[in-house]
């Protein structure tokens, strides 16, 4: 049996063992923060491995039991990870198991990851740890394979419990998706059980938005009625039930909405609320269109109780009293300095009708604000000027971000998604690509990080993310997975964002004590600087930028550290 302790950011593959990889005796953690590796096993069998005192017996029982015991003085977590199939059919190791049992073939390391919750009343010392492998069949005596050893170092620096505050993360959600894939009514107890879950998964790492969804199907189920390559329902639905009543009167129901914001608001999510389905809205081909009175073809469903049918608003004064009871709802919660009513990359064709629309909105409200992501050059600078809040693509980062911290300073941010190629967070990226968004806000000015999506899950998410693979690479979809337990479960590139978020706000501390010093470390491990520099073309990065090691990453951080200790 081959076992190897590896840093955190390691992401086996069933491309086995082109190369062994870098094993670690060492960690280093500080406090009110975590401290990882993953655990690495491999004999080239068909094993049933277990963690901890558990007796599981395998599916198959003339296979090995193989039993992984951890002694440490910190408390620790491990957790298998499970693979999925990503681009060259290679499967690729990611979504973190809730579970102490699991069978991996032998075309595959069997990966623990193994993490330590070091809080602020850690002393700053070394903790020695110890992990013993046993191995047995269903009846025999185990028999003790091998023992490795493990130094997990404590430093006196102490994160502040709200030290991720100062990073603006962005991840949308899907909440419809969350009632489709786990088989529960829409808006119903179990849903909001879910959605109260996904908030506090959110929470945990930095989130700052709310997506809410005021008209129905605002992305178009993301082309879903017209892909056939893994093809998946997709749809979003709207969290405003709208009736009219048999004299014409409109009236908006808002107890789902209400319900699904205080899930976020009792997570600690209430900076910002993102509404789609306003403004921007997709006009994909082949799509049904609404016969609406509006220069955008939103999509409104409503219930009219005189002749007991639903129907789609398509009367201009219609839909300007729902607009106007939306605006209304948020000022009545006092919350309409935080509403950003969103567009999604409003196309170049579609600039004329982005500005009637946007006309008629501010007609309701002048003082409404609005967010936008931009994927191509030429809209953002047709539209910037009345845009309060830009979001653009990685590309347009590169190559612009001076002059949008000058004319939108605190209010940008930029957003991966199907490209770049590198570096991103897809599946099959390199888990310090996920990291590395920290330092890259960091570089490009940013108040943070925008990423579709969450949790968008097609049909078989539990065993097979592949959707539209020919324009969305694997993993771009989702960032956690469903469960079989009901649950959500979290990915090695969750926790690699966490520490990405971690790293921006050292950088972020360290520059305001040591500009000029911490400057130059970002420069020094970034190697090239000049943004321009980074991208060949919209989608694929120049080779030699981001590909720093696990071992610079490590020591770019003991370096902020000790300009801090300073």
């Amino acid at each position: 049996m081959k076992a190897i302790l590896v840093h955190e950011s390691y992401k086996a593959s069933t491309e086995l063992i082109t190369q062994e990889p870098q094993a670690i005796e060492q960690l280093s953690a500080v406090r009110n923060s975590t401290v990882a590796c993953q655990l690495l096993l491999h004999d080239g069998n068909r094993n049933h491995y277990i963690i901890g005192d558990e007796f599981s017996i395998p599916d198959e029982i003339e296979i090995p039991m193989i039993r992984v015991d951890i002694f440490s003085e910190l408390p620790v977590k491990a957790q298998f990870v499970d693979y999925y199939v990503g681009q060259q059919e290679l499967a690729y190791a990611d979504k973190l198991l809730e579970r102490t049992a699991k069978t991996y073939p032998g075309d595959r390391f069997a990966p623990l990851y193994l993490e330590w919750q070091v809080d602020e009343t850690i002393k700053p010392q070394a903790y020695p740890v110890k992990i013993k492998v046993y191995r047995a069949h269903l009846t025999s005596h185990e028999e003790c394979l091998l023992e490795k050893n493990l130094t997990i170092e404590v430093d006196g620096f102490t994160f502040p419990k709200d030290y991720l505050e100062t990073f603006h993360l962005n991840m949308w959600q899907q909440p419809s998706n969350l009632a489709r894939t786990f088989d529960v009514p829409l808006w119903s107890d179990a849903h909001f059980d879910l959605i109260k879950e996904m908030a506090e998964s959110l929470a945990a790492i930095g989130q700052k938005a709310i997506t809410v969804i005021a008209g129905e199907i605002p992305w178009k189920g993301w082309f879903n009625y017209i892909v056939k390559d893994y093809p998946a329902n997709l749809y979003e639905y709207s969290m405003v039930k709208v009736k009219k009543t048999p004299d014409g009167e409109l009236s908006c129901d808002f107890s789902v909405l209400t319900r699904y914001l205080d899930c976020f608001f009792a997570a600690g999510i209430k900076e910002e609320i993102d509404v789609f389905g306003l403004l921007g809205v997709w006009e994909p081909p082949f799509f049904p269109l609404v016969n609406l009175d509006h220069p955008e073809k939103l999509v409104i469903r409503f219930y009219d109780e005189g002749k007991g049918t639903f129907g789609f608003l398509n009367q201009k004064a219609d839909l300007q009293e729902y607009l106007r009871q939306v605006f209304d709802y948020f000022k009545g919660k006092n919350l309409w300095e935080k509403v950003r009513i969103v567009s999604d990359e409003p196309k170049k064709q579609q600039i004329d009708s982005f500005r009637a629309s946007l006309a008629v909105l501010k007609e309701i409200d002048p003082s409404i604000q609005i967010k936008a992501a931009f994927d191509k050059e030429d809209v953002l600078f047709e539209l910037l000027p009345v845009i309060d809040h830009p979001v653009t693509s990685y590309y347009c980062t590169c190559n612009h971000y001076e002059s949008l911290i000058k004319s939108h300073p605190g209010k940008m941010q930029y957003y991966v998604c199907n490209y770049p190629d590198k570096p991103n967070t897809f599946l099959h990226s390199p888990l310090l690509e996920t990291r590395m968004q920290g330092i890259l806000s960091y570089q490009f000015k940013t108040d943070g990080f925008l990423r579709w999506a969450y949790n968008c899950w097609p049909e078989q998410a539990r065993t097979d993310i592949r959707y539209n693979t020919s324009s969305l690479p694997i993993g771009d979809l989702c960032f956690v997975y469903p469960g079989n337990h009901g649950h959500i479960l979290l990915s090695l590139r969750y926790k690699q964002l966490q520490r990405g978020i971690e790293d921006f706000y050292l950088m972020k501390t360290a520059q305001a004590a040591q500009p000029k010093q911490t400057d130059a470390l970002v420069a020094d491990f970034l190697k090239v600087t000049d943004t321009k520099r980074w991208m060949i073309d919209s989608h694929h990065s120049h080779p030699d930028v981001f590909l720093q090691t696990a071992k610079e990453m490590e020591a770019f951080r003991r370096a902020l550290l000790e300009l801090l200790e300073k």
